[in-house]
């Protein structure tokens, strides 16, 4: 009798993961592709396309299975989910049930488990959400790289890109940041590393990448790291307050926390979340139980009507190593 399967996929703007479980929540496979953002860019389409079926051929082939197997439901959790978007999921996905939602969804369960409370996604970009206990959702931010994004990892190096330019220009004094980020970039001047901005040859993603170096930076004393770090977490600890308050949820005691590649930066961008959150609310901030791809999986299960809780979420929380996941993956 063929074993019945799900898969979960998380969709973000650098990478795309894709996480095969079994019905009783053992992982079985996993693999990465490329970005899933900005459909309607110029060559969109084809890019997520791509990023679905690398992702999808990587889980399959790591679980072993045939690439004539079939799911019972996937559930993805995409960045910037519409129409278009769960048209292609559909097409590219093997699966019985294709089930499309926006990142924030998931991001929100690894948070929750499902319960009201409120998420902040900052990766390559940023943006809140929160449900509370009637269903009522509301979001904040996902503005994008030119009008918004603010606190997210592209945001935090383009700070820092800022603070090196000024220095060099003799307008601030100097910083460390600037050794930090030529290193990064394999680079061995700011003009060059202009030119490579400029001209496109670093994506977004590239450039987003280099803000671990500002948080590396910042764990070494860099004063100028440190108040670009706390910033970006006052900032996305005002996205998590608003989104509380619209819901009126600021005085129930929920749980809220950050999600993504930001959530790995130095403690002084979680101290000004915290912070920022417990001035306002009475929520407890919390960090993710588990990635995004894993509480798509987990999505997945209760799609299928099967009951998840406690026993399932830890036995998945074992599991992440061994699939080289991380909670904030």
């Amino acid at each position: 009798m063929p074993q019945t399967l799900v898969m979960g996929i998380d969709g973000g703007q650098s990478t795309t993961r894709a996480l095969i479980a079994d019905i009783e929540g053992n992982f079985l496979g996993f693999g990465a592709g490329g970005a899933a953002n900005h459909i309607h860019e110029p060559c969109g389409p084809e890019r997520l396309r791509q990023s679905l079926r690398k992702a999808l051929e990587g889980a399959m082939l790591s679980a072993s299975l045939p690439s004539s197997s079939r799911f019972a439901v996937v559930l993805c959790g995409m960045t910037g989910a519409g129409p278009l978007v769960e048209q292609i999921c559909r097409e590219e996905l093997p699966a019985d049930q294709v089930v499309v939602v926006h990142d924030t969804r998931t991001a929100l369960y690894c948070i929750t488990q499902g319960k009201p409370g409120a998420v902040v996604i900052a990766g390559t970009g940023s943006a809140a959400f929160g449900m509370n206990e009637q269903g009522d959702t509301a979001s904040v931010g996902g503005w994008g790289y030119l009008l918004g994004d603010e606190g997210s990892a592209y945001w935090i190096v383009l700070q820092a890109l800022n603070e090196c330019t000024r220095a060099e220009d003799g307008r601030v004094p100097n910083t460390w940041l600037k050794r930090a980020l030529l290193e990064h970039f394999g680079v061995d001047s700011l003009r060059t590393l202009h030119r490579l901005i400029y001209s496109g040859e670093l994506s977004r993603a590239d450039i987003a990448s280099a803000a671990r170096a500002v948080s590396d930076a910042a764990r070494l004393g860099a004063r100028t790291a440190i108040r670009i770090l706390s910033a970006a977490g006052r900032e996305l600890g005002l996205m998590a307050v608003v989104v509380l308050r619209r819901l009126e949820m600021q005085y129930d005691r929920v749980n809220v926390g950050i999600v993504g590649g930001v959530a790995r930066a130095a403690s002084p961008l979680h101290e000004a979340f915290q912070e920022r959150v417990y001035r306002s609310t009475l929520a407890a901030v919390v960090r993710p139980r588990f990635p995004m791809v894993a509480a798509a999986v987990c999505m997945a299960l209760e799609q299928m009507g099967i009951e998840v809780g406690e026993p399932l979420w830890q036995k998945m929380t074992d599991q992440l190593p061994q699939m080289g996941l991380e909670t904030v993956s």
